[in-house]
């Protein structure tokens, strides 16, 4: 889904914006609605603004609906999304939701949450392409930062404030592959023993 993302987003989407749309795209129903609670906008620390909603709406990724509640009593905000690509996509209904779930609490760990969105979105994108069972991980420096919606020169101190935070362990730059590399968290005792 990051991937489909970064494909279909303006490539100036905002970490917001695009931590916004990752919800969306993973909690929508079959038709592409989508009613995200108020409780799930604070724990992305998206409930203070309408500007991810303003830049999606603008770029004509999703439709706000009115607010239902009169009706329930409940706050959400809720949406129709205008790309009908997104539900095609796998995995099924049932594992976005998980996803969604997996990846809310990716973005919500104590140790990110005084980061800047765009290092929250950056340790999700990293954690999701991790090589399971491999202490060292490489991605394409130009996928990482068009996933992430990243500037080039911005990515090092991202990255470097996610080695401070213990979100990664270490990483490098490879110029000759033009590869990003990294290690898991430190906490990982089998990587650490190699």
């Amino acid at each position: 889904m990051l991937s489909y993302l970064a494909a279909t987003l303006p490539p100036d989407a905002s970490a917001e914006g695009r931590l916004l749309a990752l919800q969306c795209a993973l909690r929508s129903n079959t038709s592409g609605q989508v009613h995200l609670p108020a409780g799930l906008l604070r724990g992305m620390r998206l409930a203070r603004t309408l500007a991810p909603w303003d830049e999606l709406e603008n770029a004509r990724w999703l439709r706000r609906l009115p607010h239902p509640t009169e009706q329930t009593g409940h706050r959400t905000a809720a949406a129709q999304l205008l790309d009908a690509t997104v539900l095609t996509q796998e995995p099924a209904r049932h594992d976005r939701h998980q996803a969604a779930d997996w990846a809310l609490r990716a973005v919500s760990q104590p140790r990110l949450r005084a980061l800047p969105a765009s290092d929250r979105l950056t340790s999700l994108v990293l954690t999701a392409h991790r090589s399971p069972g491999s202490c060292r991980t490489s991605m394409e420096a130009d996928h990482l930062t068009r996933t992430c919606g990243l500037d080039q020169n911005i990515l090092t101190a991202t990255l470097d404030r996610l080695v401070t935070v213990n979100a990664v362990g270490a990483w490098t730059f490879e110029p000759a592959t033009e590869d990003v590399s990294w290690d898991p968290p430190h906490k990982t005792s089998s990587c650490s023993a190699k």
